[in-house]
């Protein structure tokens, strides 16, 4: 048994303009209605019913009976505030509904009409809510490429029953909506569609809309609240509307799809901050393995958290679902990484594929700062990760140290995109993030007690830290980048002890000694540029004639007082 309530979203102003180049499929309206079923065994389910629209100038194929069309996938999600933070969380997926025959509305654009085959330009189709009642032609996402839009039809069928296929979530999930302070829920439709993908226009195929939730126990309804919905930016955006705070950041990974991250760092009082990630997988068809966030390696870091989204109803090859299991999280020295098993140990692991959005959390002493985190890609290819712009901790080195050169990107590309976090070098073969030259102490020439720490290299790397008198625009270095230039001097040469290098040690002289040894004094107000290179022998990496078998930090600066 089902109920329907069909209660429209009014679409605030479109993204996209009518006459869009190529065929370009929406979802217009998000969602048109609710169908709401009864609950079982903890489980609740919804259908949503949805008007996708053609802004593009080229027809979309409808056909059905073959691979040539649309399919639909919906998603809930909740936005609720926990122990004095906000956080959204996807909380429920659907199966997905094969478009079969195009109507020819008119929702947004002027409709050319067609037989049915196609959806025309600037048409309109609707599908209902109701629609949720029989789900036998609904078929798993595990068998789409959101990148490519292809997708095996007729798709796999297994056995079904009750709930199974419809949009699921949780009971535990649910807590009516309303009063102050309460949850809030909204329901997200993604269309994909091969020739919408060819063309180029894959990136505006989800949209949003705030759902109302009543009911306890058991039994539970949802209806639509008119007004909210959020054409072509998917649920993630509705953390950012609530919390202008979040950063949303995008990147499209070669050849492949489209991930999204939304992250916030809430100061927590007493020296403490929350660090809170969203990760969406929008059109990714190689998906995400890991997710590492640059932290100090001196930093604290705490009540560790991760949240992902069940499959269901046989969503997997084999008709047995994806892997479920809660990403590990190492701390090395220098990052927290979540991970979840290689593509090699099981190709069904719990990625985070398309359409769905995993959320990483902890708290740290370190306070924050706009830099980058990596994301690694789950199926084998080129690159073998992403970095992406968010909040992460970061201390920056304290006055008179200046630090730049990082191989994040802001200051001129690796030799072989092998970008590293935000403060931090290039990447290196043990996938730290980059290397991150830290400097502190009295930059004093009569009480120096200046240190230089470089974390993120690899094990027992052996590292130079050397000093130069010009800074320069980055140029390829090894593997890494070099910013520093003129009268260049080797100040220390050791090697790393889990990755770490810290100079001067006992029984060296200090810097502003090692220096004037070295034959550059330096002199009151002098200005000197420092960075280390290290040992990373695999020359598979980054091979020549691009890069070579060491790497390099990012570069500090430090005016020196009397």
């Amino acid at each position: 048994m089902f109920t329907s309530i069909a209660i429209a979203c009014l679409p605030l102003l479109p993204q996209t303009p009518c006459g869009s180049p190529g065929p370009d499929l929406v979802m217009g309206n998000t969602p048109l209605g609710v169908a709401n079923f009864a609950s079982a065994n903890g489980i609740e389910a919804l259908s949503l019913g949805y008007e996708p629209c053609n802004v593009g100038s080229t027809n979309v194929n409808y056909a059905a009976g073959t691979p040539n069309h649309p399919v639909y996938g919906s998603s809930l999600y909740r936005l609720k505030t926990v122990d004095g933070t906000l956080r959204i969380e996807e909380v429920g997926q659907s199966w997905l509904r094969h478009g079969f025959f195009a109507l020819s509305q008119g929702l947004r654009c002027t409709c050319t009409p067609t037989d049915g085959t196609q959806l025309g330009t600037g048409c309109s189709d609707s599908l209902s809510a109701g629609g949720g009642a029989g789900t036998t032609g609904w078929g798993p996402r595990w068998q789409v490429n959101a990148t490519t839009g292809i997708f095996t039809y007729p798709p796999a069928n297994p056995p079904h029953s009750g709930l199974d296929r419809l949009l699921q979530v949780h009971v535990a999930d649910l807590e009516p909506t309303g009063s102050a302070g309460a949850a809030r829920y909204f329901a997200e439709v993604q269309t994909v569609a091969a020739d919408d993908a060819s063309a180029g226009n894959g990136d505006n195929n989800s949209s949003h809309c705030e759902i109302a939730v009543a009911g306890s126990a058991s039994a539970w309804t949802f209806a639509v609240i008119g007004g909210t919905n959020e054409v072509e930016r998917p649920a993630i955006y509705a953390w950012q509307d609530a919390d202008p705070g979040v950063m949303v950041s995008d990147v499209s990974v070669a050849s492949d799809g489209r991930f999204l991250l939304a992250s916030r760092a809430t100061d927590l009082g007493g020296g403490l901050w929350h660090y809170e990630y969203a990760l969406h997988n929008q059109s990714s068809d190689r998906s995400a393995q890991s997710f590492y966030v640059p932290v100090p390696y001196f930093g604290n870091v705490s009540n560790v958290g991760f949240h992902d989204v069940d499959y269901h109803s046989g969503d997997g090859p084999g008709n047995v679902n994806f892997d479920g299991t809660d990403w590990s999280v190492a701390m090395p020295f220098g990052a927290v990484v979540f991970s979840t098993d290689t593509f090699a140990t099981n190709p069904s692991a719990n990625a985070v594929r398309w359409g769905t959005t995993y959320n990483f959390r902890f708290d740290s002493d370190i306070p924050p700062f706009n830099a980058t985190v990596t994301v690694g890609l789950f199926e084998p290819g080129t690159p073998g990760d992403v970095q992406i712009p968010a909040v992460v901790p970061f201390l920056a080195p304290p006055p008179p140290f200046f630090s730049y050169c990082w191989g994040d990107g802001s200051a001129g590309p690796c030799p072989c995109a092998n970008a590293g976090g935000g403060g931090r070098g290039c990447q290196n073969s043990a996938g730290t993030g980059g290397a991150l030259l830290f400097g502190y102490g009295n930059a004093s020439l009569s009480a120096d007690s200046v240190t230089f720490e470089s974390s993120g290299e690899l094990p027992t790397a052996l590292t130079i830290v050397m000093q130069a008198t010009t800074m320069i625009s980055p140029v390829n270095f090894g593997d890494g980048l070099r910013c520093v230039n003129g009268t260049i001097k080797r100040l220390y040469v050791k090697s790393a002890s889990g990755g770490v290098v810290t100079v001067p040690q006992a029984g060296d002289p200090s810097v502003s000694a090692r220096s004037a040894a070295l034959g550059d004094p330096i002199p009151s107000g002098g200005v000197r540029e420092y960075q280390a290179y290290y040992r990373d022998a695999n020359a598979l990496f980054c091979p020549l004639p691009t890069g070579s078998t060491f790497n390099s930090t990012g570069a500090l600066e430090i005016v020196w007082g009397s």
